[in-house]
């Protein structure tokens, strides 16, 4: 199919957070980790990346356009396949990535690439522009990858709906709006300090089988932010929309989200039934609020040079105030098919997301499932972090888990 959609308005904030001269810079990213071990057969994975890129042609995409005239279209170029040494990297954090800061610039691509990185274990990082794809879009795009890899008929995409016209259709047609939400969050490591710029992530291995995993890690990061004075927590969750629209397959960006209020005396019981009503009320489909009184879909005819002013102010503006909109973000990818991401020489044993790069967002933790236990990966500012606070926070959500050690991938 010929592969063309609007530029929506959440994707065009994603773009605007992006450098686009040289050096180029994309903080946006969706980045899904696979760690396993083997030899790459890197010819079987090039041709895979590229039939499953022409099956899937949401992993090709250029940005073409200005203003709210912008578009996605799909180019005729493969994603990008690299091969990079990791033989210096633990996988545990940012130190020494061997591909960290590489851009997926939106107006010239790739905006998707696989990387291979060699070394004991061996990983596989699959990287995508957040303004073309979503974590689940990315997810969709392997998926496929490894069918190729093993045999099977890709499955491909079959759709090119938007997030705001599939809201728009959960909602049977009206566009409902969430509420404004003001800056009035402490992040749960307490106040900036410094004036270091940028952000920094972490990797924690929970082993073992766990229930309620999201509920306790929320209840404890409000016991973190309650010694702070905030007696109630603010956690969004991104929810992925496409179960709303059956038979449904797509790359792009179809996530919703809900904002849930915590505090320390929540139990997971009452956690898990607030989101069972939440998710019955459709309340993943209420669009966004980015101001309280200028419109969502103007934010589609704003200059990207101005939207990019307006980013830095807000971020200077979080900075010296210590207030956020949320407390934190908690994506939950649940429990990964490890089993599905072997081929082309290699076997996966776990796998886990790295959270986009929000300068103005004081917490991202995102979690996901292996047969053997549970990825915990952490990314906060660089002025939140000091004096060892990201990885205090990270160490005490985990606590909360019963178990004596932590061990680490």
């Amino acid at each position: 199919m010929t592969y063309k959609r609007t530029l929506t308005p959440v994707e065009r904030y994603y773009v605007s957070c992006d450098n686009h001269k040289p050096p180029h810079k994309t903080p946006c990213l969706n980045q899904m980790m696979l760690e396993g071990i083997g030899d790459f057969d890197e010819s079987k994975w090039q041709k895979a990346v590229e039939i499953a890129s022409q099956k899937n042609p949401g992993s090709r995409l250029v940005l073409s356009g200005k203003l709210g005239f912008s578009k996605w279209k799909a180019s005729n170029k493969p994603a990008r396949l690299r091969i990079v040494d990791g033989s210096n990297w633990d996988g545990m954090s940012d130190a020494n990535c061997p591909f960290q800061g590489a851009a997926l610039p939106p107006f010239e691509g790739p905006t998707t690439e696989v990387v291979l990185i060699k070394g004991n274990p061996a990983r596989i990082a699959v990287r995508t522009h957040h303004g073309a794809m979503d974590g689940r879009g990315t997810q969709t795009f392997i998926d496929d990858v490894f069918r190729v890899l093993n045999g099977e008929e890709p499955l491909g995409e079959n759709s090119t709906i938007t997030d705001l016209e599939l809201a728009k259709q959960i909602n049977g047609g009206e566009q409902r709006f969430g509420e404004f939400i003001p800056d009035d969050a402490i992040p749960p490591t307490g106040k900036p300090d410094g004036n270091s710029q940028g952000s920094h992530w972490i990797r924690r291995r929970l082993p073992g089988k766990h229930k309620q995993v999201l509920a306790k890690a929320a209840i404890a990061i409000s016991e973190l932010t309650n010694r702070f004075g905030e007696s109630n927590t603010r956690i969004q969750l991104p929810v992925d929309m496409r179960p709303r629209a059956e038979g449904i397959r797509s790359t792009g960006n179809l996530t919703g989200t809900i904002m849930m209020n915590v505090n320390p005396s929540t139990t997971p019981d009452e956690w898990d039934n607030t989101i069972r009503q939440l998710i019955e009320e459709q309340r993943e489909a209420e669009l966004p609020r980015f101001a309280s009184s200028i419109p969502l879909n103007w934010f589609g005819w704003l200059p990207l040079s101005l939207m990019k002013y307006a980013n830095k102010k807000l971020s200077v503006k979080r900075l010296t105030t210590g207030l956020y909109r949320t407390h934190a973000i908690i994506s939950n990818l649940g429990r990964l098919p490890i089993s599905n991401y072997s081929g082309g020489g290699f076997e996966a044993k776990c796998g886990f997301f790295i959270p986009p790069e929000f300068e103005a967002t004081a917490f991202f933790l995102t979690m996901s499932g292996s047969p053997d236990g549970i990825d915990f990966v952490l990314r906060i500012p660089n002025v939140l972090a000091t004096n060892n606070r990201m990885e205090k926070a990270l160490d005490y959500i985990l606590s909360k888990y019963n178990i004596e050690s932590l061990v680490a991938a």
